[in-house]
């Protein structure tokens, strides 16, 4: 299972005016990541992701304008970033590596971002399951899951918003599990094909009510 938009291309456009939140993230207990822990890629981890990418379940959506050469020159540029636009991730189960996914504020890439008709400092994601023996088990989902808890970690009041290939069964199905709606399905001018693409958003979390005194 992998996401269906890698967004190949958002390291030739970013916005001068980064404004990444400096405040600290919110506490995550052990117990809520389930099975799927996310942890800071590092350059160890590039090894295992240049195998990953040319195995044709990762390639078939990650590769359809790169290389797996470039995407990993991509990665090790911005694990070596202090302070990132684009924050890149494993997942591991039991210590072990099964995937990767990244998040990113469309407001860092603003062509991306008016494309997608983001809307505010709305976050977008993508994801995959590299393992072959854990696809088709419902990583895929956990995965999904344990990202966007670690997006509220920075920004709980903030939606998200991605868009998979349509014709990507697979990564449309985790979306939906975890509670994403699909609000369109058509083909998005800064990607690099015409294919549609299915476009889901996930509402940030109601910043909680004042009691009164």
């Amino acid at each position: 299972m992998v996401s269906g938009s890698p967004k190949n291309h958002r390291h030739v456009e970013r916005c001068p005016f980064r404004d990444r939140p400096p405040e600290q993230p919110v506490p995550l207990p052990h117990s809520l990541t389930g099975v799927i822990l996310l942890r800071p890629m590092t350059e160890d981890d590039l090894s295992t992701l240049d195998a990953w990418l040319r195995l044709p379940h990762v390639a078939r959506w990650w590769l359809s304008a790169a290389t797996a050469e470039a995407e990993i020159t991509k990665y090790r540029r911005r694990i070596a970033e202090t302070r990132p636009a684009t924050t890149m991730l494993m997942a591991t189960e039991d210590h072990t590596s099964i995937g990767w996914c990244q998040w990113y504020r469309w407001a860092e890439y603003p062509a991306d971002a008016a494309a997608m008709e983001a809307q505010g400092n709305e976050v977008g994601i993508d994801y995959a399951i590299g393992d072959l023996t854990c696809i088709g088990r419902g990583r895929g989902t956990g995965l999904v899951a344990a990202l966007v808890r670690e997006v509220r970690r920075y920004r709980p009041t903030t939606g998200l918003l991605v868009a998979p290939d349509a014709t990507s069964v697979a990564s449309r199905r985790v979306l939906e599990k975890n509670s994403f709606d699909l609000v369109a399905v058509r083909p998005v001018a800064t990607e690099p094909s015409d294919n549609p693409m299915a476009i889901y958003r996930l509402p940030g979390l109601r910043e909680p009510r004042a009691e009164p005194r």
